[in-house]
């Protein structure tokens, strides 16, 4: 295709135009006051008359450094090196050779801190963390931390608002080592300006145990962690935004933030109905689509990600407090509410295949989703004194969610002939309350190495489901004959969870680096439903079936684990085995109950290697034994649905799983080379599989069997780097998938195989002071294979062009626009689908830089649509769904609290 290659082309020749040229360089050699070469310097490369960055390099083993581009200017060299004074010289480039000899540094010895980062270098590496310094990645006035992460090499946001860094999911983020709104990173991330953002540290965070012993755990979990301007320390700081456009659309959001070094305070706030969360994405992904009696296929072999489709209106309110009573101590608490109204249509298409009557199924969809969340969080950390600490957690969280469905449904058959007509009317009411709390206690003996820890973690919910459907049949008997029925069905259920956990953990030093550690667990899972329904049959003279029961289902699990532990700054290792204890206990109250007890051995293992800084590989190993979930082992049939019955199998054995996984990270920021790659291996036995069943008027059971084996491969890497004399960076993504597996579709073995592959390539400039530049395409490719349906056979590939550019005219005037490009294209459906998207956005600040004033141009070519195929052990399907399209807004937005500040 020729269109990528053109793009490509084109945005080379921008570049070469507007960044710098390759000249004759500028160098010189660093040393210390001995003479002795010093390796790692950071060198940064400013203009001498307001600092700007324009590029840098660090110091080779022999102490030396060049610059191979430069603009012609006055130009200033800031030299920065752990334990020494900060360097600066002044040249007049005139492109033309510079060399500046030798470099003397002095030693700092008032230096405090034991690392500091220069403020103009863009990324260090220190121990375990990368950090990036945020004036060196272009954010507008009106972006978010999401959008500054966005553009940081390493670190990916995927639509379901999860990010991943150094091939890792982050599970928490920070603001100035706190936490902050529960260090959910969501809320974080889309009600904080970047702009008030100095620099952003990945760190790769040791458990809390491991950082007071020092003793490596194989516990490891990445954070980000924000550090405040100095500028926005110290005082009250914000914006207020309000916007409105075409068509009532509406918003308006407002977040104050006053952060000292004893006491943070932030309160935010957003109402809009233009399809912009506040809140944890994942929250209002859930059906989403409005098809919600199937949306538990857990078998699906293709991952895909739902989108809010439809008209969402948001509404979000929130407070955050956090106070250090002293060094080490602090607690933080926080309330988050958040409201959504999701509402659309959507038209779905399934292909499916039953061994013996394979059938098509349409359905037109129109759905709203009312939800109200309520959450608060609080945290206790003492670890002011050097022998031990306390983590205190707690959360306590309320939902309220009501979804209404509308939805017509056409089974046809082979012959493409109408076969029944399903109108289903759903109204589901969801209400839940949450209780989580965390108390964690270590302690450090008097022998250097020997410590223990014990901790205390409890989960109780309550979970009331209110489910009305009323559902009318048509079935073609023949021709000339059809056959209606009319079933009013009501499911009231009640659910009951408690989970406790408690652990001991205890270090002995063997000498040396060597340890051995003994920890014990135990874990107790409670659930007790108690479920009414009742059924109307209203073309059988209102014939009614009842169904009332109470439900228990009980889990013990006790682990002991014996673990050899060596811990050195280059090589960590934890490896030892489980033994496990599990005990179930599950059935209809006041019948026999089925039980089961079993002994397990499990062994595990962690090794990382950090042969040099910026380098590290890890590889993990663990048996993972998987209990079946009370959905898959009940005893009693759900029949809610008329056309999807579940049933569970009470003699399910569980599923062990084996879990390889090998990580390399390498950073090398000389030459600004970024790659991870990531690769996981996953073998599973007596895997537990659906069991399928479909008769002759499309009813659909399903229930689970343990089936032989299930192994599943996904790999992934992702490599940048500069392109030297163009001011261009290269990322090159690819990341593929294997999945094999059984399931059982009626009564007959289905060997399924899943592949995909995927691979991107992005190009943008690396000076990013005046213009931000991106162009890239990523292609993707899945082939499904059967063994019983092999005329199934299904390969499927979406192709995505996009590009970008945010450019300053002036310092008040900004523009940015997007493009987007999708093809998406599937052997097993007649059409194919090409998606273009087009955004844009023109923002002018007024001179004091307070005011801002912003056109917002969204999807400007109207497509208002969101598109979604995915595959399943028995079906394809594709859904379409109307989405908000194309709409322009005019905001205002006023900075609290800014100033301006004197320049050094």
């Amino acid at each position: 295709m020729k269109s990528p290659q053109i793009l490509i082309l084109v945005f080379l020749l921008l570049s070469k135009v507007v960044l710098c040229q390759s000249a004759p360089p500028i160098k010189g050699r660093v040393v210390s006051e001995n003479k002795t070469p010093l390796e790692l310097v950071s060198v940064a490369l400013l203009k001498q008359k307001d600092s700007t960055y324009i590029n840098y390099t660090i110091t080779d083993v022999t102490g030396a450094f060049a610059f191979l581009e430069a603009p012609k200017d006055s130009l200033l060299l800031q030299f920065s090196y752990l334990g020494y004074m900060s360097h600066f010289e002044h040249v007049s480039y005139a492109n033309k050779p510079i060399d500046l000899g030798e470099i003397l540094l002095k030693e700092d010895t008032y230096q405090l801190e034991a690392v500091t980062i220069s403020a103009e270098i863009p990324v260090q590496i220190k121990e375990d963390t990368i950090a990036f310094n945020a004036n060196s990645f272009k954010v507008n006035s009106s972006d978010n931390l999401e959008m500054l992460l966005k553009k940081l090499p390493g670190l990916e946001i995927d639509s379901n608002g999860k990010v991943v860094a150094q091939g890792n999911e982050v599970t928490k983020i920070y603001v100035d080592g706190k936490e902050f709104f529960g260090g959910d990173p969501a809320i974080v991330l889309k009600n904080l300006s970047a702009d008030a953002i100095a620099k952003i540290e990945v760190i790769d965070k040791k458990s809390d145990e491991a950082e007071l012993t020092g003793v490596t755990d194989g516990n490891k979990q990445v954070v980000i962690n924000f550090t405040l301007k100095a500028s926005k320390k110290n005082q009250g700081f914000g914006k207020a935004s309000a916007g409105i456009g075409l068509d009532s659309r509406y918003f308006s959001n407002f977040n104050y933030n006053k952060f000292s070094p004893k006491t943070q305070f932030s309160i935010i706030g957003k109402l809009n109905n233009i399809n912009i969360t506040g809140s944890n994405i994942q929250g209002f992904l859930e059906n989403a689509d409005g098809i919600a009696d199937e949306s538990d296929d857990d078998d699906s072999n293709i991952t895909s990600s739902k989108s809010l489709s439809g008209y969402l209106k948001t509404g979000v309110s929130g407070v955050n407090f956090g106070h250090e009573f002293k060094e080490k101590e602090v607690f933080n608490a926080d309330y988050f509410y958040n409201l959504s109204d999701n509402r659309g249509t959507s038209f779905s298409k399934r292909i499916s295949f039953s061994n013996t009557n394979n059938f098509d199924y349409e359905a037109e969809n129109t759905f709203n989703k009312v939800s109200k969340n309520h959450n608060f969080n609080f945290n206790y950390k003492n670890r002011s004194n050097k022998t031990n600490s306390l983590i205190i957690r707690g959360r306590l969280n309320a939902d309220d969610v009501v979804q209404n469905t509308s939805r017509a449904g056409f089974y046809y058959d082979e012959d493409e002939a109408l076969q029944t007509t399903n109108v289903q009317e759903y109204r589901n009411k969801n209400t839940k309350k949450a209780l989580l709390f965390n108390v964690n206690y270590y302690q450090k003996l008097k022998k250097a190495g020997r410590s223990f820890s014990v901790g205390f973690n409890t989960n109780v919910s309550k979970k009331e489901k209110d489910n009305t459907q009323h559902t009318f049949i048509t079935r073609n008997i023949s021709s000339d004959n059809l056959s209606n029925s009319e079933i009013l069905a009501l499911r009231d259920e009640v659910f009951n969870n408690g989970q406790y956990k408690f652990n001991f953990k205890y270090t002995e030093p063997l000498g040396g680096y060597h340890y051995f550690k003994f920890q014990s667990f135990l874990k107790v899972l409670n659930q007790k439903e108690d479920i009414y329904q009742l059924k109307t049959t209203v073309t059988d003279d209102n014939a009614e079936e009842l169904l009332v029961y109470k439900y228990n289902n009980r889990e013990g699990s006790y682990q002991n684990r014996m673990a050899y532990s060596y811990s050195a700054k280059k090589l960590n290792v934890f490896t030892g085995v489980e033994l496990q204890e599990l005990d179930r206990s599950f059935g209809v109250i006041n019948q026999d109950n089925f039980t089961s007890s079993q002994f397990y051995v499990n062994p595990f293992s962690t090794v990382q290697y950090k042969p040099k800084q910026g380098v590290k590989y890890r590889l993990v190993y663990k048996r993972i034994i998987r209990s079946p979930r009370t959905n898959e082992s009940s005893t009693v049939i759900n029949d809610l649905n008329p056309f999807f019955i579940r049933r569970g199998n009470p003699d399910l054995k569980t599923e062990k799983n084996d879990d390889f996984s090998l990580l390399a990270n390498i950073y090398n920021y000389k030459s600004s080379l970024n790659f991870t790659g990531t690769m996981r291996y996953q073998f599973s036995q007596d895997a537990i599989i659906p069991n399928i069943v479909i008769d002759d008027e499309f009813v659909k059971t399903r229930s689970y069997i343990n089936s032989g084996d299930r192994r599943r491969l996904t790999t992934a890497f992702n490599f940048s780097k500069k392109i030297k004399g163009l001011g261009m960076r290269y990322t090159i993504k690819n990341s593929s998938f294997y999945d094999a597996y059984t399931a059982l579709v009626n009564l007959q073995l289905n060997d399924v195989v899943a592949k995909e592959v995927l691979i991107g390539l992005t190009l943008e400039n690396t000076a990013k002071n005046l213009m931000d530049l991106k162009l890239g395409t990523q292609y993707s490719v899945n082939n499904t294979s059967f063994s019983i349906e092999k005329d199934l056979n299904r390969t499927y590939t979406k192709q995505h062009y996009f590009s970008s550019v945010d450019y300053d005219f002036t310092k008040q005037l900004n523009f940015n626009t997007q493009f987007d490009y999708f093809v998406f294209s599937d052997n097993q459906f007649s059409t194919n689908l090409h998606l273009p998207i087009w955004n844009m956005a023109i923002s002018y600040t007024v001179k004091n830089s307070s005011n801002i004033v912003k056109l917002v141009l969204i999807d400007l070519l109207d497509k208002n649509v969101d598109f979604e195929r995915r595959s399943t052990t028995n079906y394809f399907e594709e859904t379409t769904s109307e989405s908000l399209g194309r709409y322009i807004i005019l905001s205002y937005t006023y900075r609290l609290g800014n100033r301006n500040n004197n320049k050094n």
